[in-house]
């Protein structure tokens, strides 16, 4: 059966999954519906009521490259998810779940993040099984929960359990060594040098958040607490702030820069240039139940390559300075993807074909994001993640994106879902095999 991608995303948008509390289970029964429907195998895995995921499978032709690595390529992931955050109705122009369309553009919270990308992904999936094409690959749709919510409903249960499908019962894990992934957090274009860059996330800065706490050293209990605890902390917060953390020049930003080179960025692209280059501590709340002790919260990004021990030296540094604790509350590992590998240059070609544009014109261009998705779960398994969810350079641009994801009036083109749904199927089509000799 075919798909008629606008009609599924507007379909998709009307199902709320707001996270929380989630509530994915009836978008998810949708696609395996669509998927069952297209004869082809998957699986529904709970993960909690009214949560799960889902993943659907299309063999190689010499069998899983797990069991025979020598007989072919690692697997390709179509990986996204359907949760959503939250949305005030008021602020918006017209209901956030409506999915109302005008002059071509539909309205709705997960029109950019990130129903748009699982109605693509399926597009793409949904031609490969009915191509008739030798696939020299196995290839997976992976459809997930909870990302907004930090996905331990989502693709961090599924990497952490067993899952059966195509007659085999596997850790979800493996499905992910080595592999190629399509994931979100990229597609918007930058207009720059009379050329559109298309932005592919090919990496992440790790995340984390810390917290010091300063002791006031002169008081003398609760009833004659001291001042000398406040001052240090609004010192603490304010060395931070004129803190220069170490950086470096990733692979992916010299790509950046080179393809750049002499072309006028906007404000929002050099702050993103300058936070690719280097490591962040940010002061986000400052709380205390009184003068004695004050606790300091801050937001932690590091470049792939600086990890715990790194962060710690930093911490220790601090601590010392100002006679305070730290607490290392969450730290999650950054990644960088090659920005120069094949399945880019698959990207290119097929952003290039369906754009009908000349390398001249327009090219696809890898950058490190600071976001925070569930590529970063893949970042211990050896997988190749590129986020990508291309739309025309008229409908939004980079910047006009950012402002979008999480925002107000969230809204997509539907010719730019269009160009999504041509653009992966073309390049999951050359990734995964090559036709059959009829």
């Amino acid at each position: 059966m075919g798909l008629e991608p606008v009609s599924l995303l507007k379909k998709l948008v009307r199902i709320d999954t707001t996270n929380p509390p989630g509530n994915e289970k009836h978008l998810l029964d949708v696609l395996r519906e669509i998927l069952e429907q297209n004869e082809i195998e998957c699986v529904f895995q709970e993960t909690a009521p009214g949560r799960g995921n889902l993943l659907a499978w299309l063999p190689a032709e010499d069998g899983r490259w797990a069991d025979a690595p020598e007989c072919g390529q690692p697997p390709l992931v179509l990986l996204s998810h359907v949760d959503v955050v939250g949305a005030q109705p008021e602020q918006w122009m017209f209901p956030p779940f409506e999915a109302r369309e005008e002059d071509g553009y539909i309205y709705g919270r997960g029109t950019v993040d990130t129903k748009q990308l699982t109605v693509m992904e399926l597009a793409a999936f949904l031609d490969l099984k009915a191509s008739g094409m030798v696939r020299k690959r196995e290839v997976y749709f992976l459809a997930t929960s909870d990302e907004e919510s930090g996905s331990a409903w989502g693709l961090s249960w599924f990497l952490e359990h067993e899952i059966t499908l195509g007659g085999r019962t596997f850790p979800g894990k493996e499905l992910f060594r080595g592999s190629d992934v399509i994931s979100e957090g990229g597609g918007f274009p930058i207009l720059a040098g009379g050329r559109e860059y298309y932005l592919c996330e090919s990496g992440q800065k790790g995340c984390g958040i810390v917290e010091f706490t300063v002791q006031a050293r002169k008081a003398k209990g609760v009833f004659f607490g001291s001042g000398d605890g406040m001052e240090r902390a609004m010192a603490l917060v304010q060395d931070i702030g004129n803190r220069t953390l170490a950086g470096r020049t990733l692979d992916t930003v010299k790509v950046f820069e080179s393809s750049l080179a002499g072309a006028k960025l906007s404000p929002m692209m050099k702050k993103i240039l300058t936070a690719m280059k280097t490591n962040s501590m940010t002061v986000t709340m400052i709380e205390g139940k009184n003068v004695n002790e004050v606790r300091v919260i801050c937001d932690v990004r590091l470049l792939p390559g600086f990890g715990r021990e790194y962060l710690e030296k930093e911490l220790d540094e601090i601590s010392g300075k100002w006679d305070c604790s730290w607490k290392i509350l969450s730290l999650g590992e950054g990644y960088e993807s090659s920005p120069e590998g094949g399945f880019l240059k698959l990207l290119e070609e097929a952003t290039l074909e369906a754009l009908q544009k000349t390398k001249e014109e327009a090219q696809i261009l890898p950058f490190v994001s600071m976001g925070y998705s569930d590529g970063h779960f893949l970042a211990g398994l050896g997988a190749r993640v590129y986020g990508y969810s291309p739309v025309h350079a008229w409908d939004m641009t980079f910047d006009t994106a950012v402002s979008m994801v999480h925002g107000v009036n969230e809204r997509i083109h539907r010719d730019s879902v269009l160009l999504g749904c041509r653009v992966l199927t073309l390049a999951v089509r050359r990734a995964a095999g090559e036709e059959r000799q009829k």
